[in-house]
């Protein structure tokens, strides 16, 4: 897929995005594989994790995703290229013309860019040699206190053919957790990725099913999108509010730590809506997605609902 200038994304936008998971480990540590979590006590879920639902989802909806697998087996990067060049019949493409093939040929270098670190392949020269894709997101955060729990149980088979009964197992999860991201689509980065804003709309599509999606495995099979939103400024505005997963707070009665569901609390929208109001002569839409189970209060009139379900 090529695009020409006039389809590139040419307006900054910002992104506010909230999902949940029950009983589930939204992005476990690389040691132990419990929750992620800060010295304070929250929990966080790493833009990595983000936009591997993102791509996963993407490659769902049949886009070639240069972060991926080459006949289901892990490679690195320059495995990946190289793969892709032979399978489209392109092996001698180096410096600037390879990397323009992978701009049009992969969604995901577009939004989320690359650093094109080919290993000792050193004919590819690729110019550049790193690229900062139009779409940036923050780490996440759980948005309230949340508890860690253990799952203890034991597997369906015995550790050997004289044993009937399983061995032991056990995993972290989080009681419950709502997640928040925030996120930029810049407009200039767009320029040198080549993202255009039908690339933008793919990715909130694959963002809000996405985690859905990725309910095939045990930690991730109570994994729900709740809100996203979409602040879409003027043209030639140089300005973005930034983390707008400040502006948005779920209260209910009791310890947070022991809600179950989306039921236990209600998602206070006032200070985003002031926020955004108050630079409203910057920006020329707002947009929102929301699944009903979240209760929202103050939510404004003049934001324009989406649906972004397939």
């Amino acid at each position: 897929m090529s695009s020409s200038s006039s389809d590139l994304l040419s307006t900054r936008r910002e992104i506010l995005f909230l999902y949940d998971t029950r009983m589930g480990n939204p992005n476990g540590d690389p040691d132990e594989n419990r929750p992620r979590q800060l010295p304070d006590g929250t929990f966080y879920v790493t833009d990595v994790r983000l936009k591997r639902f993102a791509r996963d989802y993407l490659k769902l909806r049949g886009a070639r995703i240069l972060v991926d697998r080459v006949e289901g087996r892990t490679t690195d990067l320059t495995g990946r290229v190289k793969a892709f060049l032979t399978e489209t019949k392109r092996e001698k493409a180096v410096g600037a013309e390879l990397i323009s093939i992978l701009l049009d040929s992969f969604i995901d270098a577009r939004l989320f860019g690359s650093s094109f670190a080919f290993g000792k392949w050193d004919e590819a020269k690729p110019e550049p040699k790193t690229l900062t894709g139009a779409v940036q997101f923050n780490h996440g955060e759980v948005l309230h206190p949340a508890e860690e729990i253990t799952i203890k149980g034991t597997s369906t088979f015995g550790s050997d053919e004289d044993k009937t009964q399983g061995t032991f197992t056990e995993y972290s999860c989080l009681r419950y957790a709502l997640v928040g991201f925030s996120g930029v689509a810049n407009e200039h980065s767009a320029k040198l990725s080549r993202a255009t804003a039908a690339d933008l709309d793919a990715l909130l599509r694959a963002l809000w099913n996405g985690v859905r999606a990725a309910a095939n495995t045990r930690t991730k099979t109570q994994q729900s999108p709740r809100l996203l939103v979409e602040v879409t400024y003027k043209q030639g505005v140089e300005y973005q509010i930034g983390n707008l997963i400040n502006y948005v707070k779920p209260t209910g009665e009791g310890d947070p730590r022991r809600w179950s569901s989306c039921a236990d609390y209600t998602l206070d929208l006032a200070r985003l809506a002031a926020k955004l109001d108050a630079a409203s002569d910057r920006i020329a839409s707002v947009r929102y997605a929301h699944e009903s189970d979240l209760q929202l209060t103050n939510l404004p009139g003049s934001w324009s609902k989406i649906s972004l379900d397939d």
